[in-house]
């Protein structure tokens, strides 16, 4: 939009506004234009809103990051609430109520401004009271007004006074549902149906062309999300030049895993390396699961308790992603949302995770939910025979004791205020076992929670909760190598992420580190079944005398665990 249209789209309710708050029409615009960029900033563009003003209108708003700074002056980005409004008189009727009005603890701030004829004088007055930084704020509306003959529209005689117009109830969007039917999307015909052995093929975009890759080894990574991805390399030779020119950004891999055939994937990255005559691409994919809904955006929000299908359906919608739900919707509780929508699918898909406290697995397009992947099975990681490798990582780096919450503003409040209003106090959590881990005496304090989707202070509360933890982190990840033992194999379960297992790591000085784990991520070559995977278990934290009780315990249970395993394989 050109500066002048926008200008001309804007006047005439300039013109009401100044009519009705006695407030310079010329002024008015001059802002708008300089704080929204000629109204397309994306704050403008998103909520109609010009002048920044955070909170929430009409219970609407649109989540925006920007820096915060705390009283050391300490800066923070995160994300904020700013008013989303239905139309740029609401957000220039707005900016007038503040200078009618006043701020909370001075009701005549900006009693200069109003009734004020002299632009020169009002810009003056509005730096004056602090309303904005920069020491050339007024001199820069000064040029707007002057360059672009703003006072022109100061004139109001003939402008009829519009009085308020009642809030027309936003109707409540719909969201088809997105429940598995039964009906399978066709990935692609040129594919071969029956699959004796893993394979991957490549295709061009529209899925003409598909021929099989042969001798890569291919490094995938597929975790409890549904978030998977792959890379290989391939070195170019008379006998694969079709497939090696195929490997271009955008066109389509198919992989068959593990756990599911076909899985649809997009190329993301190419790397082309030439060395003396040897040509070699390494090419990194991403499952559709990632690529299409990351590029699919849900512009509808929803405020109010939703369950699970219910979100699920707003997070999909516009998607031929389908879900199953692999548990009983009543072990999912429902879960307070605000403004639930207005972000692509994957971050939505995010959030569910979170708040819903489930995992998934995805099957092309289709999205298996679980409230816990995977099951205990009988399988022991050992160091002696089947994990030739395995590193264990405990770092207290981010452990923390205590932090401050902060949950909704008031209507009409910012955080940016002297003394913000909150829907309820500030709280400040603190750790049980805090004693345990101060430094020197000293608290670790966590970065505070600003969460203005927050409205309810049991919900901070649960929030602090797992925000805070002081204990240790301990990270684990294991090398494992195939055994075929047909007497190992009758006692041991094969497993697959998300389900627990025994892992035991001893050296020549006792055992380094035995417990059950969970498998939370593979990575792994599906092309190769007697390739060895990397296993990552849960993250977790123990309090390290905990773990030195655990650990005493298990070396007394060493000798009967090593008698009992040579017993089997007797």
């Amino acid at each position: 939009m050109a500066r002048s249209d926008f200008i001309k789209e804007i006047a005439p309710d300039a013109q009401k506004i100044y009519k009705k708050y006695d407030i310079l029409a010329s002024l008015i615009i001059a802002q708008a234009c300089l704080e929204s960029a000629w109204g397309t900033s994306g704050l403008a563009q998103k909520g109609k809103n010009l002048f920044g003003i955070k909170g929430t209108y009409n219970g609407q708003y649109v989540l925006m990051w920007t820096t915060e700074y705390d009283r050391k002056g300490n800066a923070t980005r995160v994300q904020a609430k700013f008013r989303k409004y239905p139309s740029w008189y609401a957000s220039l009727q707005d900016l007038a109520k503040l200078y009618v009005n006043g701020t909370s603890w001075d009701p005549d701030h900006y009693k200069a401004i109003v009734g004020e004829k002299d632009y020169k004088k009002a810009t003056a007055a509005l730096v004056k009271a602090g309303y904005a930084t920069d020491p050339a704020y007024a001199t820069k509306l000064n040029n707007l007004i002057e360059t672009y003959n703003l006072t022109q529209y100061d004139s109001v005689d003939d402008i009829p006074v519009d009085p308020d117009q009642p809030d027309t109830p936003i109707p409540e969007p719909e969201f088809p549902s997105k429940e598995y039917d039964g009906k399978d999307i066709t990935i692609n015909q040129n594919l071969p149906s029956d699959v004796d052995f893993p394979q991957l093929h490549v295709s061009t975009k529209d899925g003409k062309s598909v021929v099989e890759i042969t001798g890569v080894s291919v490094d995938l990574t597929d975790d409890t999300t549904g978030k998977k991805s792959f890379t290989f390399t391939i070195t170019k030779t008379q006998e694969n030049g079709t497939e090696f020119d195929l490997l271009v950004n955008d066109n389509i891999l198919y992989l068959d895993e593990k756990k599911f055939n076909h899985q649809k994937y997009y190329i993301t990255d190419v790397e082309v390396r030439q060395e003396n005559n040897i040509l070699t691409k390494t090419v990194t994919a991403a499952h559709i699961f990632s690529v299409l809904l990351i590029n699919n955006y849900v512009n509808d929000t929803v405020t109010k308790k939703l369950k699970l299908r219910e979100a699920l359906d707003i997070a999909l919608k516009d998607t031929d992603f389908k879900y199953i739900l692999r548990a009983p919707e009543s072990e999912f509780p429902s879960a307070d949302h605000e403004n639930f929508g207005d972000k692509n699918s994957t971050e939505l898909m995010d959030e569910i995770i979170e708040d819903y406290e489930l995992e998934i697995d995805v099957d092309n397009y289709k999205i298996y939910v679980y409230k816990k992947m995977g099951k205990r099975i009988d399988f022991t990681l050992d160091s002696r025979y089947n994990m030739p490798g395995i590193t264990i990582k405990t770092s207290s780096q981010n452990s923390t004791t205590r932090a401050w919450g902060y949950g909704a503003l008031k209507e009409g409040s910012n955080s940016t205020d002297k003394d913000p209003k909150y829907e309820f106090e500030p709280i400040l959590y603190v750790h049980p076992d805090e004693e345990k881990f101060l430094i020197e005496g000293k608290p670790r304090w966590a970065e505070p929670i600003k969460d203005e989707t927050i409205k309810k202070s049991s919900r901070m509360v649960s929030a602090l909760k797992k925000h805070v933890n002081p204990y240790p982190e301990m990270t684990i990840e294991a090398d494992f190598q195939k055994i075929y033992e047909p007497k190992l194999l009758e006692i041991e379960q094969d497993f697959w992420k998300g389900d627990t297992i025994h892992v035991l790591a001893d050296t020549a000085e006792g055992i380094t580190f035995e417990d059950d784990v969970r498998l939370i991520s593979i990575q792994y070559n599906p092309l190769d079944p007697y390739s060895s995977p990397q296993l990552t278990f849960a993250n977790f934290r123990k309090d390290i005398q905990d773990i030195n009780v655990d650990q005493a315990k298990r070396l007394r249970d060493q000798k009967r665990y090593m008698d009992q395993l040579f017993k089997t394989l007797r």
